[in-house]
């Protein structure tokens, strides 16, 4: 039996090796947490699941077109309209996004982004950090042609989670604002400052009685 040369072996050997290596090494450079924008966008999810789901489709607004209409600006109205739109379509609803689609029977869906964003809360101790996601929004549902109120609400949704410290900045959204961490880090003089006042002011009150 014809052996295999012994550089064959060592190369292969080798690649068995680095693959071993690979793997490990791989899997630990994968982010195993969601980005800010995700967690955004599952925030937003969840709100306009949660609201939608005591919009009821009558005979006068089930078959009519539905336009999205923002109100305010926000940077993060995309996000919620895209959202709104798939939401609405899963649903039943006709979309028209082109505003000169709009008649007097079209329904007209809008939005304003009340409240919306990230915060992270680290001690002082510890490599984790509490990170909570926030999205606050008031919808509403009318008429084109009578500007009747048929449905509308407000809907506020919270998510929260623990990160590495050290993945605050990977997580970040360098280009849209809302999707920024704002870090609340404490400080030892939290902690020392109100030791300080009630110390200065136990003194005081003992000299004021101690002189009488």
């Amino acid at each position: 039996m014809a052996r295999a040369p012994s550089s064959t072996l060592h190369t292969a050997f080798v690649r068995c090796v680095a693959l071993l290596l690979l793997v490990p090494i791989s899997a630990a450079a994968l982010v195993p947490y969601p980005s800010n924008m995700d967690a955004l966008v599952a925030t937003v999810e969840d709100a306009i699941d949660e609201s939608l789901a005591g919009l009821e489709m009558s005979s006068e607004t089930g078959d009519a077109p539905v336009f999205i209409a923002p109100q305010g600006r926000h940077d993060a109205n995309w996000l919620v309209e895209h959202v709104l739109a798939q939401r609405l379509l899963e649903r039943g609803f006709t979309i028209v996004s082109d505003s000169t689609q709009v008649g007097q029977e079209s329904m007209r869906f809008s939005f304003r982004i009340l409240d919306m964003g990230i915060t992270a809360q680290s001690g002082l101790r510890g490599a984790e950090a509490d990170r909570q996601t926030r999205a606050t929004l008031a919808l509403r549902l009318n008429r084109e042609s009578d500007h009747i109120v048929y449905w509308q609400d407000e809907v506020t949704r919270l998510r929260a989670d623990r990160i590495p410290k050290k993945q605050l900045e990977i997580l970040q959204h360098s280009t849209y604002k809302f999707a920024q961490t704002d870090v609340e880090e404490q400080s030892w003089s939290k902690f020392v400052e109100p030791i300080v006042v009630s110390t200065v002011l136990g003194g005081l009150i003992y000299l004021f009685f101690s002189n009488r």
